[in-house]
């Protein structure tokens, strides 16, 4: 029976792995060869399939074990870090705390927390984790962090998520663009400007799109537009780590999520391209529509086409200083680049409309937080609120 199979099966087969032979695992384990090959053959058994191709040469992974290698290193992993954490519980001193969060929240908000954290519970230990908002949920869902801090994403079942704060979106720029001189830019102003931007795996464009878009006509270029973007943007669909995954191993569901996605995305660039078309002819007759009704409204950010794409808000920030383009960020991302170019960039705010960031705490519903981990996450809420940040953040 599958549940025979313990640690020790996970620790022999990875130490094989490893080293290539099993007379060198069986050293490294301090098992004898005999033993280490018995136990091998007995966890073959029971799995009902070869976990190595042995020659009189050498041993490789099956496709079966190098598929589940990952696997027997995660199991191993943490249940050490778990015997760590109680041992740390049961003293009283600390554990493990595993921290997902985004890396305007790693870098301006959760270090202030960290230094009193850390001088208050010395034996805790803390892993960080940057990434994006979809990668962020996922990571929680998978337990592969205890909790999260991110933007808001597509509900995942198990998946709780409490707002903290949120920062409005505007234009970063080099402080001698002309709208470095303005207070406030309406989004429709973006549409003739060089863009670059972070890709559609960041969330960004979805947050910006499901606030509310720019409403023309139902059958219209912008009504179009709206409504591609209402809430979902296909292209975070389209490039989701999770639906390719799904799609390789023949879900259908996410199989058809993915051709729905890219089939929208293709939709999006044709409104988009259409509306610019419909602009230039408004332009043409003095700002009026063609039929003399007056200017048809579209969606903008249904126009905004990155020249260049990048994943990392750094790398962004050196493009905007290079002059390559504008870009849009929440502002407490923008404070973040401008860290990486100090003196190079200025931040306007976006208006018509004013469109926020929602940044919150992700946790599992069916799981509850360790001690430790409890006592760091109402130190975050706690002490985030007080620290030096943008004055348009809103907090709760």
């Amino acid at each position: 029976m599958l549940s025979s199979i313990s640690l020790r099966h996970m620790r022999v087969f990875v130490a094989v792995a490893d080293h290539g032979t099993f007379t060198a695992a069986a050293e490294v384990l301090g098992l004898t060869p005999s033993g280490l090959t018995a136990t091998i053959r007995q966890f073959e058994d029971v799995a009902g399939t070869p976990l190595f191709d042995r020659t009189t040469r050498q041993v490789t992974l099956s496709a079966t074990g190098a598929r589940f290698l990952p696997t027997a290193r995660r199991l191993i992993s943490e249940f050490e870090e778990a015997l760590g954490d109680l041992d740390a519980l049961s003293k009283g001193i600390g554990g493990t705390i595993r921290i997902a969060a985004a890396p305007s929240v790693l870098t301006r908000i959760l270090p202030g927390v960290i230094s009193r954290f850390v001088d208050e519970h010395p034996d805790a230990r803390l892993r960080l984790d940057e990434l994006n908002a979809g990668e962020v949920h996922e990571a929680v869902a998978r337990n592969e962090a205890d909790f999260g801090i991110a933007g808001e994403w597509h509900a995942l079942p198990d998946i709780a998520f409490s707002p903290l704060f949120s920062d409005r979106f505007g234009v970063l720029c080099r402080p001698t663009h002309a709208f470095a001189k303005r207070s406030a830019i309406a989004w429709s102003e973006l549409a003739d400007q060089a863009f670059v931007g972070l890709g559609p795996e960041s969330g960004t464009r979805a947050m910006m799109a499901a606030q509310g878009s720019f409403a023309g006509d139902a059958g219209g270029a912008g009504g179009a537009g709206g409504a591609a973007y209402a809430g979902v943007d296909p292209a975070e669909v389209a490039a989701s780590p999770a639906v390719k995954r799904a799609a390789a191993l023949g879900l259908p569901e996410a199989q058809m999520a993915l051709r729905r996605a890219n089939a929208s995305e293709r939709a999006i660039e044709r409104v988009a391209k259409a509306a610019l078309a419909k602009r230039a002819e408004d332009a043409k007759n003095g700002g009026r529509a063609a039929d003399g009704s007056g200017s048809t409204m579209i969606d903008p950010i249904a126009q905004l086409r990155p020249i260049v794409e990048t994943s990392n808000t750094i790398t962004l920030a050196a493009m905007v200083a290079e002059g390559v383009g504008i870009t849009v960020l929440p502002e407490l991302a923008a404070r973040v680049a401008d860290l990486a170019a100090p003196g190079k960039l200025a931040f306007v705010p976006l208006c018509e409309p004013v469109r926020k960031r929602p940044i919150g705490i992700i946790t599992r519903q069916s799981r509850s937080l360790s001690p430790i981990a409890r006592i760091f996450l109402a130190m975050v809420i706690e002490q985030a609120p007080k620290m030096d940040l943008p004055a348009a953040i809103e907090w709760g």
